[in-house]
């Protein structure tokens, strides 16, 4: 008799174990998927529109155009956003019953100034020419899909003369690269940059450390004077990381536009 109630009561023990473990409790193990992110342009010449979605039921959308994380103290978004400046916008999607999602970027860019013309020294690939040797100071930027037509691609140095109206005041450069490890196509080693065949400047850019990164990105260089011109200069990643299937070998080097602001 005294064994029958013990099981009786383990039986009752497990079988309520088993009840906590409520739907909510997995639910909560559950990531939310990133919020879609769209804009009308990443080149802002008056302005453009940026909107985002996830089609759920209590989601709430939190942004911010600064760069940092967003959390529930951040912008809410309730509707498509009208930009005029440039910014580095990041989405993120909460529920009460589900985990947060990983974050959407979005970087939208202020129209540069068009040089008068471009010398290239260094010409692209055969493979992947753009558009012509324009493309890199088109005003468009690219999708992540290497083979969009926006991308420029090298296997080598790249080296260019730029030349623009006398006394033209240049504040910056923005390289726009793109990274996707699995395609051999990582960011670039150094640019440097000659400015009126006299002062140089120049930037490194982080290496990916993950086996799988596909992203855009760039490097930003300050000029901050008049300029008639630039002389830049990008070295490709000259050896592909310990980790990479192609390790010592060069990579290559993917461009998508140059902004002169």
């Amino acid at each position: 008799m005294k064994v029958n109630i013990v099981v009786l009561v383990m039986l009752c023990f497990f079988g309520c174990a088993k009840k906590d473990k409520s739907p909510y409790v997995q639910q909560q193990d559950i990531q939310l998927e990133q919020p879609r992110v769209k804009a009308s342009n990443t080149i802002i010449d008056s302005s453009v529109v940026i909107t985002s979605e996830l089609r759920m039921k209590g989601v709430e959308i939190f942004y911010t155009s600064d760069g940092s994380e967003p959390s529930k103290s951040s912008e809410a978004y309730k509707s498509a956003l009208v930009v005029s400046e440039e910014g580095r916008y990041k989405f993120k999607a909460f529920h009460p019953d589900w985990k947060p999602s990983t974050v959407s970027e979005l970087r939208v860019y202020q129209k540069g100034i068009t040089p008068l013309s471009i010398d290239w020294k260094t010409k692209a690939h055969s493979t992947y020419p753009g558009l012509g040797d324009s493309t890199l100071v088109n005003h468009q930027k690219a999708e992540l899909n290497f083979r969009d037509q926006q991308w420029v691609g090298f296997d080598t140095i790249v080296k260019a003369n730029v030349h623009f109206a006398k006394d033209t005041y240049i504040k910056s450069i923005t390289v726009g690269y793109l990274v996707d490890t699995k395609s051999w196509i990582f960011p670039p080693e150094v640019v440097s940059v000659i400015i009126n065949k006299t002062d140089t400047v120049q930037a490194k850019t982080p290496k990916p450390e993950n086996k799988e990164v596909l992203a855009l990105d760039d490097v930003r260089i300050l000029i901050e004077k008049n300029v008639e011109s630039l002389s830049v200069m990008i070295s490709n990643t000259k050896e592909l990381p310990e980790w990479h299937a192609g390790k010592g070998l060069k990579a290559w080097l993917f461009m998508d536009e140059w902004i002169f602001n």
